[in-house]
């Protein structure tokens, strides 16, 4: 067995313990309420339900389907710990359910998206959130608190429902911590313990967070995510410096970085889904032409920018599939 296989087996060992505790952990309380309270239909079902499920595991056989009896992976597992069909399995009517659950999932991370073309003080902010499928694992916000304007843009693990979850969990957390006015170091480092604490081993963000104020400075941190693109006097660079993801490390600390713009200065951050456009081809957007672009872009408003770079990247793609969410935020000192 060669290393990456053995990487994937320990992966899976770990992902494959994180459910059983978390099961386990579930039948407790189930039998607790059930005690307290007397036991239901519903309350036997679900404790047959787990039961089941804990008993696969011991036979090897948990996250394998029942039907087909090939694997259902590691995101329906997440997103149904209890499931025990894959998706092409299920009847007509769960599927027009999940197909409903998923519609309103979408409604909701939709709520979540802050105000389009803001503006406030001396700077505007604008964005692009484009889901590759109904729900989306990037997470963009916009927060104005005490007089600054934050700003984040990130990619969570995994695809689908479990990464929209983990999407709407992150909007949490940094909802939650915003008021309380720390640094952003301390901001960022009390996210991720959150993150770590309220998730499974594998589920991880790699995002940028901002704040910016009145006297033109932006501070940022990055945790683990593509560099921003600066364009400040004219000049287009990347700030570079990023740490670990959030979610996976209790104590991992963040750094900040700042910068003091002006007037007709711009930031802009982007998830992969940008970058990682792929044309019929099959070859890839880049960052460098992303930083191409910016050639083009001497200043203007943030839509501008986002305009410019949708454009480029619609260009190229063509009339090739997109298989990544796809995010940016623009930042600009007007």
């Amino acid at each position: 067995m060669d290393s990456a296989q053995m990487s994937v087996k320990a992966t899976a060992s770990v992902f494959d313990a994180m459910v059983q505790e978390q099961l386990a952990g579930r039948l407790e309380t189930l039998r607790r309420v059930s005690s307290e309270n007397g036991s239901t239909s519903e309350f036997g079902r679900f404790l047959d339900e787990v039961d089941a499920a804990l008993e696969k595991f011991e036979k090897g056989t948990y996250g394998i389907c029942e039907d087909c009896h090939e694997s259902m992976g590691a995101e329906r597992m997440l997103a149904d710990p209890l499931a025990r069909v894959c998706l092409d399995e299920l009847s007509d009517k769960k599927k027009r359910l999940l197909e409903d659950d998923l519609q309103f999932a979408a409604e909701i991370q939709r709520g979540l998206l802050p105000q389009r073309d803001l503006a406030h003080d001396i700077w505007k902010v604008d964005y692009v959130y484009e889901p590759a499928g109904i729900v989306s694992g990037d997470y963009c916000d916009i927060i104005v608190h005490d007089g600054e304007l934050y700003f984040i843009l990130g990619d969570v693990s995994g695809k689908g429902m479990a990464a929209s979850l983990l999407m709407s969990n992150l909007h949490a957390i940094f909802h939650s911590l915003i008021p309380s006015n720390l640094g952003l170091g301390e901001l960022m480092a009390r996210a991720n313990r959150l993150l770590v604490g309220s998730s499974l081993a594998n589920q991880f963000a790699t995002l940028v967070c901002g704040k910016a104020n009145s006297d033109g400075e932006v501070e940022v941190v990055n945790a683990g995510h593509l560099p921003p693109l600066l364009i400040k006097n004219g000049v287009k660079g990347e700030l570079d410096h990023a740490g670990l993801p959030l979610g996976m490390f209790c104590d991992t600390q963040f750094e900040s970085r700042k910068v003091n713009l002006k007037s007709g200065d711009s930031l802009l951050l982007f998830t992969d889904g940008v970058t990682e456009t792929v044309n019929a081809d099959g070859a890839e957007f880049g960052n460098h032409r992303l930083c191409e672009l910016m050639t083009n872009f001497a200043s203007g408003s943030p839509s501008d920018l986002i305009s410019l770079c949708l454009g480029h990247v619609a260009n190229f793609r063509g009339n090739a599939e997109r298989h990544d969410d796809l995010s940016m935020l623009a930042l600009a000192y007007v």
